[in-house]
């Protein structure tokens, strides 16, 4: 699947990737206030795999689910 950034944006919005972005805004926000970079890290980790729509545990693709077709 090539998607251009913007179709990526803004297509295939499901409850994992809403709950990871806003986690990210949670940790990102709370690392702030805390002045905790790990914390930050990993909110701008977990908003970079949200925005594009990656998982770590899927970098080669392996995990998308085919799509059944009628013979």
């Amino acid at each position: 699947m090539n998607f251009n950034f913007k179709q990526r944006l803004s297509s295939n919005w499901n409850l994992w990737r809403i709950i990871r972005l806003v986690l990210s805004i949670l940790f990102i926000i709370s690392g702030i206030i805390s002045i905790d970079y790990i914390l930050i890290l990993a909110g701008v980790f977990l908003l970079g795999q949200a925005v594009i729509n990656t998982c770590v545990t899927c970098v080669s693709g392996n995990c998308e689910i085919p799509q059944k077709t009628k013979s």
